[in-house]
């Protein structure tokens, strides 16, 4: 009987192992991706707009007409980081700004700021 729950146990063993291929591992090597920023607003305009560029440094942006969309392609790995900030200086209480980060073409990040001083700040770190 114990060498039957062993040839099972092994058997069970070596089904499961085989079910794990290298297509399941994450990957850590760089990737290009399309990376997309949009802002909206019901104001007309942000005083103030940076955001994470192509090469990793950043685009600082005053008085940018809304809504605004910046588009390019960046290879990145695991662990590098997209930003985007985007405000709105005498605004209302009703005043609202949203921030979204894309990655060939899916939303992966999104931020609303409202308010007199509304600011929007998403962060989104690869995990690939």
């Amino acid at each position: 009987m114990k060498r039957l729950a062993y040839l099972l146990l092994s058997y069970a063993a070596l089904t499961a192992a085989a079910g794990c291929s290298k297509d399941d591992a994450t990957p850590t090597g760089p990737k290009e991706y399309q990376v997309e920023y949009k802002v909206i607003s019901n104001a007309p305009a942000s005083d103030y707009l940076s955001y994470t560029n192509e090469s990793g440094g950043n685009t600082t942006l005053n008085n940018t007409p809304l809504p605004a969309s910046y588009r390019f392609k960046r290879t990145m790995k695991r662990g590098d980081n997209l930003t985007i900030l985007a405000s709105i200086d005498g605004g209302t209480a009703a005043s609202e700004i949203t921030c979204a980060i894309l990655l060939d073409g899916k939303e992966v990040k999104k931020e609303t700021g409202r308010g007199v001083d509304a600011q929007a700040v998403p962060v989104y770190v690869i995990e690939q």
